[in-house]
């Protein structure tokens, strides 16, 4: 059993068996559907009753919805105290996989799997029409209740907020959330999603990386209200463009090697940087950084700084250059995912 959980479901963030062996029973939950079809075939040898549940659970009545605040945590258990260990940002279509009191067991588009609140999301049919979807590009602002974007708010803001589009006015573009509020946000800081993602471009991540500058350090964090090292990293490239799995360790197995043996001369700017420590396993990574060139980097540590592998510098950093273990080159690798130009994810 364990061999093939390894094989199907190697990472419990993007994968979900779990399993006891009860009496002459099998008991647990599994969502994949192929893994569970194999479980079931190799049970018939032990002369095993298959009791697990399969997710998306058939109690729901829906399994998609979507994120209905600015940026929704995602966490380890249903509890508020549990860990959180992920953000996803408004308009983001979830799985629903179970529902759990008022939570419910939900996965992301990049397959992470969590337990979120049910009133950070919303089940709306009619939001899931790739038509009209406009995205907000900004860093940080908020919605209206009315088209002159005075008075009142409706929620704040931050990148990568996906709404419909109801209709456009000459300074303001009224929108509709997920669970169907109307605002009104600037148009200078909507795009379209099919022309934002079209007119995106790799090679602004160094600018887009820097507006980061001194937001603090939040572990699982995705968005301007804070960010963990990979989750900096990630949002600084969906800013231009590119969809980065969620974690370092994720993230380290996508691009292309850059050799790094005799310095750093090779590598180029908007190239990822990885640290951690070499294991009898390999390499294990726990930290990402995003190179400037000139042996500068920068990544989110404590807060989101400067970094340096020049000891003349003023941003030397002996600690993670003695850590340092390899890096990727992302910017027109074949191996890298691109945002939907129809729905942004």
């Amino acid at each position: 059993m364990e061999t093939l959980k390894m094989e199907y479901a190697p990472d419990g963030r993007t994968s979900f068996f779990q399993y006891e062996i009860v009496n002459d029973s099998l008991k647990g939950q599994i969502d994949d559907a192929q893994l569970h079809q194999k479980v079931k075939n190799l049970l018939v040898d032990f002369d095993l009753v298959e009791a697990l549940e399969a997710l998306p659970s058939q109690d729901l009545t829906d399994t998609l919805a979507y994120i209905n605040v600015s940026v929704g945590n995602i966490r380890s258990k249903a509890a508020e105290s549990s860990e959180l260990s992920t953000q996803a940002l408004l308009g983001t279509p979830l799985r629903v996989l179970e529902k759990s009191g008022s939570w419910f067991r939900v996965q992301t588009p990049d397959g992470y799997i969590g337990f979120i609140e049910n009133s950070a999301i919303a089940f709306d049919d009619s939001f899931d029409s790739q038509a009209n979807k406009v995205v907000y590009t900004g860093t940080y602002g908020f919605s209206y209740q009315n088209s002159s974007l005075k008075g009142l708010k409706v929620s704040d803001l931050t990148f990568g907020n996906i709404f419909r589009e109801l209709e456009k006015g000459s300074h303001s573009t009224k929108v509709q959330y997920p669970d169907e509020r109307i605002a009104y946000i600037s148009n200078i800081e909507l795009k379209p999603v099919v022309d934002f993602v079209n007119e995106a471009k790799p090679k602004g991540i160094i600018a887009s990386s820097q507006e980061f500058l001194g937001i603090p350090y939040l572990w699982g964090g995705t968005s301007m209200k804070g960010v963990d090292c990979s989750g900096f990293t990630r949002t600084s490239f969906m800013m231009n463009g590119i969809y980065l799995p969620r974690d370092a360790s994720q993230q380290a197995l996508v691009g292309d090697a850059i050799d790094t043996s005799s310095g750093f001369d090779k590598l180029e700017e908007g190239d990822l940087l990885f640290f951690g420590r070499p294991t009898d396993k390999g390499n294990k990574v726990t930290h990402v950084a995003i190179y400037l060139g000139e042996l500068k980097f920068i990544h989110s540590s404590g807060m989101v700084r400067y970094g340096s592998f020049d000891p003349e510098s003023e941003y030397y950093d002996s600690y993670n250059l003695n850590r340092f273990l390899f890096a990727k080159r992302i910017i027109e690798s074949e191996s890298i995912r691109y945002l939907n130009p129809q729905n942004f994810y």
